[in-house]
């Protein structure tokens, strides 16, 4: 990796090649710029409205979202994202026990910042964090239950700044869907919002999508990832 890469995550993390980093970063600019689609502020104007039946609104923000605990608030809103929290995994994260009480400890552990400041230690709090809610998911009657999407979606519940929504339309999109590896996906997500072109087109998003959707009640989330994430999954799919 980078001399960036190495400052930033564990030293003994996946690396990532400068190649996918610099394909990564081509797509993310085409879907925020917007090409032949729709632009990113037209299809954040929609994702947003809250009279519409999109999540974009509620996701990170349907309160409450305490920072130290999980809660059935979290599993509803996570659920909004189309993905399926079940019954033995309800009861194993909000039901007082093993499995709750090593999920706590581990989002406890998480500090509340952005993922373009994250450093090594963060990436490894990060990385207990998931894991333990992966396995609070997991069907022990499912022969390859792998809920690496809703493992995700949760984390990112959970800390938005931080945890970038993984799922199999935003990871082909950028071209990382290969790597197979959570941690290099967040080493790209880092490097994105890092990137001072990325970081220039996000926050020129709130501006624009005031004007592509005026006259909608449009809630836009606050943080720099999510807007991110929303570009870019909305991309795949409008």
């Amino acid at each position: 990796m980078s001399d960036w890469d190495r400052a930033s995550v564990p030293p003994e993390w996946p690396t990532v090649s400068s190649q996918v980093l610099s394909r990564a970063r081509e797509r993310a600019l085409q879907a925020i710029h917007g090409t032949d689609k729709a632009s990113a502020a037209e299809r954040l104007s929609v994702f947003y409205d809250v009279s519409t039946n999109y999540a974009g609104a509620t996701f990170a923000g349907l309160t409450p979202n305490e920072l130290g605990d999980i809660t059935s608030t979290d599993l509803h809103a996570t659920s909004l994202l189309s993905v399926e929290v079940g019954p033995q995994a309800t009861r194993r994260l909000l039901t007082s026990g093993t499995a709750r009480d090593q999920t706590l400890r581990a989002l406890r552990a998480v500090p509340d910042v952005e993922l373009e400041l994250a450093n090594a230690e963060t990436f490894l709090a990060m990385e207990s964090l998931y894991s333990t809610v992966k396995a609070a998911l997991s069907s022990s009657s499912s022969k390859s239950s792998n809920p690496w999407v809703t493992t995700s979606k949760l984390c990112a519940r959970k800390r938005p700044a931080l945890f970038p929504v993984r799922d199999r339309n935003v990871c082909g999109l950028l071209g990382i869907l290969g790597l197979s590896d959570f941690r290099a996906d967040w080493a790209v997500f880092q490097y994105l919002v890092q990137d001072p072109d990325v970081v220039a087109a996000i926050d020129e998003l709130p501006g624009l999508v005031a004007l592509a959707g005026a006259g909608r009640p449009v809630e836009l989330d606050r943080q720099r990832l999510r807007l991110l994430d929303a570009a870019l999954w909305t991309c795949t799919v409008w």
